[in-house]
């Protein structure tokens, strides 16, 4: 039997990793959701959800530095520079802690001085206007601890070590589990859950931090004198605002059905949108385990010149994914009303077309996040930033266009017609281009 390469079975340890912690995430989505929704107000547990998808939103609060920091640390691990890990960590460290304290102080100074701070969640009920505005200030305070913080999952993907990651998030969801239920009996306040779950991630991240450093050997403050280095900051800086803009992108084309339904439709209907939309997430979740270490091992192969791995790899990766995500969502789909009725008890019924639309939609994110690996670990930022641009425009117009006709369904079919009518062209456009470079 051919051993596989070096690089290869990393790949292959990040996506077992990640696995276990996307396995444990899904568990506690499974278990949680329908006490969140027996416990809470309709109106409240939306904008529980709502503040969940919002973290994924906001996952370009960090100006894209992540991503620069991931290829830099690539780049440091396939030519063996310690000098430049230290200099990029350093660096990114600064970046993201400035950034963090930014967006706080903003919130703050938003709660402070707006008449009506909670209307970025929708129009709420003046009895739980008090609750929810404690709920975005938590929010906002673990996002901005949770930016820093979770850059060392970048990193550890970068020196591809992604398995780190998913051990962490595999003990986030042991301990989200024991923390949901005791929350919801003590108070069920929104702010609890948001401590209980986002909170919970925030202080995990911290923990792998030091874990991480400490094997490593970089607590010693001696390891760490003059490796703040402008420079660095300028570069990360400036990768990081392409990286920021592609992060935009997706945003407002893929996660930002909370918004356009919420202001449409209501917090009531996204919440049962978000319940149905959670078990498609879960599928793409599981596939992309195996994907997460493909972004920097591509980085990698190109760094080394090996061009054989790469086309192997990125034909491979895309066919499969596609392949095992028709199967699994063609099973969700069938069994989709034995779930609602022995999961949500039958308070939340999707209608066919939305069940539809979320099982096409899975299939293309499949393929589509390996192409996405491939370009980012080559570094094609820009070529990608003009057709996600000029996708997420299209898509985040269609979707207000769409949903007050065709309800929930129709955020998504925005979503799938903008992607297949710019994004597929302009994939295929850059991926011919990189093969003849």
């Amino acid at each position: 039997m051919k051993r596989i390469d070096a690089r290869t079975a990393r790949v292959v340890m990040t996506a077992g990793a990640t696995y276990l912690g996307r396995f444990g995430t899904g568990v506690v989505v499974l278990i949680t959701l329908p006490m969140a929704k027996q416990h809470l107000h309709p109106e409240l547990f939306g904008v529980w959800m709502m503040l969940s998808a919002l973290l994924g939103f906001m996952a370009f609060a960090d100006l894209g530095i992540g991503n620069g920091v991931l290829n830099r640390t690539t780049h440091a691990q396939a030519t063996n520079d310690k000098k430049l890990l230290l200099r990029t960590l350093a660096s990114g460290y600064a970046c993201t802690t400035f950034v963090a304290s930014a967006l706080f102080a903003a919130w703050i100074t938003w709660a402070h001085y707006s008449e009506e701070p909670t209307i970025i969640a929708g129009t709420i009920a003046q009895t739980h206007k008090s609750d929810v505005l404690t709920a975005l200030t938590v929010f906002a305070a673990v996002l901005a601890l949770n930016i820093p913080a979770s850059l060392i999952q970048r990193v550890q993907l970068g020196m591809q070590q992604g398995y780190w990651n998913g051990i962490a998030q595999f003990v986030c969801a042991i301990l989200t589990l024991a923390a949901v239920p005791l929350t919801l009996q003590h108070d069920g306040s929104v702010a609890g859950l948001v401590l209980a779950t986002l909170g919970i991630q925030a202080g995990v991240n911290i923990v792998n931090t030091l874990i991480w450093l400490a094997r490593h050997g970089l607590l010693d403050p001696s390891e760490w004198r003059n490796t703040l280095d402008f420079p660095t900051v300028g570069a990360l800086l400036r990768s990081g605002s392409l990286f920021l803009s592609l992060q935009l992108a997706a945003a407002f084309a893929f996660q930002s059905d909370s918004i356009v339904i919420t202001q449409t439709l209501g917090q009531a209907a996204y919440g049962d949108f978000a319940v149905t939309q959670k078990l498609f997430l879960f599928v793409s979740m599981v596939l992309s385990a195996s994907l997460v270490g493909l972004w920097p091992a591509f980085g990698d192969a190109i760094a080394k010149r090996n061009t054989d791995w790469i086309i192997k790899t990125l034909w491979r990766s895309a066919i499969g994914a596609a392949s095992v995500a028709l199967a699994s969502v063609l099973a969700l789909s069938a069994a989709m009303p034995w779930i609602m009725k022995n999961w949500m008890h039958g308070q939340v019924n999707p209608s066919w077309s939305l069940v539809a639309a979320l099982a096409t939609w899975t299939v293309i994110d499949a393929a589509a996040n390996v192409l996405g690996a491939f370009m980012n670990g080559a570094n094609i930022l820009r070529a990608q930033l003009f057709f996600a641009v000029t996708m997420a425009i299209c898509a985040f117009g269609a979707k207000w266009l769409l949903t007050p006709t065709l309800g929930t369904t129709g955020a998504v079919l925005a979503t799938i017609l903008a992607y297949c009518l710019i994004s597929v062209p302009g994939q295929v456009y850059i991926f011919k281009k990189a093969l003849k470079s």
